[in-house]
């Protein structure tokens, strides 16, 4: 079985806001997945729009089965933090941290279903 994996590395996005949109393209066919992200509003979706695109043109590459691709594997895992400050009165400062995420996309040919289970020929 061949499979297509992409990584997206040092996303200025927090893995957190990418899990919810990973969870819902997890296992969806992939032309359907990119159409349809292309309406959603969060900033989650247009990254992994961009890995998807990604990962069709690889499996294209490939010379797969563009009509029969599926999103096997999506997931997004914890970057660096990049540590800024922020000037405050009478002189301070305050810190905060900006995420970065990694994002992995796999993209593989779908199992053709089997017959239901005891049907005789």
């Amino acid at each position: 079985m061949t499979e297509v994996t992409i990584r997206l590395k040092y996303i200025r996005h927090s893995a957190r806001k990418l899990g919810p949109i990973l969870k819902q393209f997890r296992g969806q066919n992939l032309e359907k997945s990119i159409d349809k992200l292309a309406v959603y509003p969060q900033d989650s979706a247009r990254f992994l729009r961009q890995a998807l695109k990604s990962a069709k043109s690889a499996a294209q590459e490939k010379s797969m089965d563009l009509p029969n691709l599926v999103l096997t594997v999506a997931s997004a895992t914890p970057g660096p933090k990049l540590k800024r400050i922020r000037a405050n009165a009478r002189g301070r400062t305050n810190r905060y941290q900006k995420h970065l995420a990694h994002l992995i996309v796999s993209v593989a040919a779908a199992k053709k279903p089997k017959g239901p289970k005891g049907e005789k020929k």
